[in-house]
């Protein structure tokens, strides 16, 4: 048996967040009724983590999970120069970037703020309404250059729906826009049954 100290909780971290999240999804998501598949377990799919099906119907989930810091705090996930830059069909996009697999998409995109398997928030997003918010997020933090004309590094894209930054107008434009595309979607679970099914079988 093990010393009671190393059995302790480690916390939320980094290396641990993303599985966390998927099985707070899963638990959402059996807790409503739905049959839940790990996607990543079976190695079927780079767009999707999660298969969820209910009433005969799937659909394909993908999950960002970030760790809460002094508020709830979502990632879409990392940039790369590439989403940056924005070239190609698919390059810029944050989701559903892989081309070859197009068996899986995500209908859904679930970012999940984690501060303890407990406490959490979700924002249950369709994949457009994602991706519209994360690039409307990566126009404002990495596609314009700093103050010295330089191209900003590609890095994590995040956001909060609690902070109100002290920016300029544009800014804050920006931010006002993305936190209206998200607001609505903020705990709420309906988007599975407003959005449109996967043809997969269950």
């Amino acid at each position: 048996m093990l010393p009671e100290d190393e059995m302790g909780p480690i916390g939320i971290n980094r290396k641990n967040v993303g599985r966390i999240a998927e099985r707070i999804v899963s638990n959402e998501l059996e807790f409503r009724g739905f049959r839940v598949s790990d996607l990543n377990k079976e190695g079927t799919s780079a767009n999707a983590d999660l298969l969820a099906a209910r009433d005969g119907k799937t659909w394909q989930i993908q999950v960002k999970g970030a760790t809460e810091d002094d508020g709830w705090w979502f990632g879409y996930g990392y940039c790369d120069e590439a989403i940056v830059a924005g070239k190609g069909k698919d390059e810029g996009r944050m989701f559903n970037r892989c081309s070859n697999s197009s068996f899986y998409k995500a209908q859904i995109v679930v970012l999940v703020s984690v501060k303890s398997p407990k406490e959490y928030s979700c924002l249950v997003l369709p994949e457009k309404i994602a991706e519209e918010a994360a690039q409307t997020n990566l126009d404002r933090e990495y596609r314009t250059l700093k103050k010295d004309g330089a191209r900003k590094r590609p890095g994590p894209v995040w956001v909060s729906l609690d902070w109100t930054p002290k920016t300029t107008d544009a800014r804050k434009r920006s931010f006002d826009a993305e936190r209206g595309l998200l607001e609505p979607y903020r705990d709420t679970w309906g988007a599975l049954d407003a959005s449109t099914p996967s043809s997969i079988g269950g």
